[in-house]
């Protein structure tokens, strides 16, 4: 089975909010380029447009055990992107999960490239700062790999973005409290220096790391860098996150 066969099955299973059936699914995706190249076959489909990427990987742990020491990126699909305020159903989902987020939007392209970018570069490239939902999502067996995982979008289910910041330099983008409440009673806190201290540091280290599928970092799109509360199952109710200067998001799920 090729990746455009993988992807295909993939997506189907997307669509159906239900477990994909391929056997021997760690074989067939046995390297960070076999991902990525799944990856690209997703893209390339109906409803493929990339609008933004979620970085991973990005303990020294996962990298060494997972991914060879760089981090990785699963593509955010434009039928999975919401505005907040959003509403979604719980049927399209199979095991969601609930993540509260920081996001940078890119106001130029990053392209892969021999020498690293500088810190300054990736900053020249940030249009805005978002505050996020992401909905992580289970389409692949529980004992997959994170190769399998990786192929299938990182596991993500949806993201909800909230308004732009773009008055971004101004804020201490690694001290940024944040609140999540629930009308089911969830009540979680969180901060924005669990990324690596500051959140920009993931976007920089995803610029600088193996080349991605689907086309890379594009202007406009949006990256996603990582949770900055507690994953927790969603349930039924509306949630609410707020996230400070940059704002509040919300979503309802039904």
């Amino acid at each position: 089975m090729n990746a455009a066969e993988i992807a295909a099955q993939l997506a189907q299973a997307r669509a159906e909010a239900r477990l994909v059936r391929i056997e021997n699914l760690d074989s067939l995706i046995a390297s960070v380029d076999d991902a990525y190249r799944v990856q690209s076959e997703l893209a390339a489909l109906p409803g493929g447009e990339v609008r933004g990427w979620k970085v991973t990987a990005l303990s020294p742990q996962d990298q060494r055990k997972y991914f060879a020491g760089t981090p990785v990126a699963g593509p955010l699909f434009a039928p999975y992107v919401d505005n907040s305020p959003a509403s979604l159903t719980l049927s399209r989902f199979v095991a969601p999960m609930f993540e509260c987020e920081i996001a940078f939007v890119l106001g130029a392209d990053l392209p892969s490239r021999p020498t690293p970018y500088e810190r300054g570069e990736v900053e020249a490239a940030v249009a805005a700062v978002v505050a996020a939902f992401e909905i992580p999502d289970n389409r692949v067996a529980t004992d997959a790999s994170a190769l399998v995982v990786l192929a299938d979008a990182m596991g993500n289910g949806a993201f909800v973005v909230g308004e732009p910041a773009p008055r971004w330099r101004d804020l201490d983008l690694g001290n940024i409290a944040i609140t999540l409440t629930a009308d089911n009673g969830e009540h979680l806190v969180g901060a924005s220096g669990r990324i690596l201290g500051n959140p920009f540091l993931a976007l920089l280290a995803l610029a600088n790391a193996h080349p991605l599928g689907a086309g890379g970092l594009k202007k406009g799109q949006i990256v996603t860098t990582g949770t900055c509360t507690t994953p927790v199952p969603v349930r039924a109710g509306a949630y609410v996150g707020d996230f400070g200067p940059l704002g509040t998001v919300r979503v309802r799920f039904e």
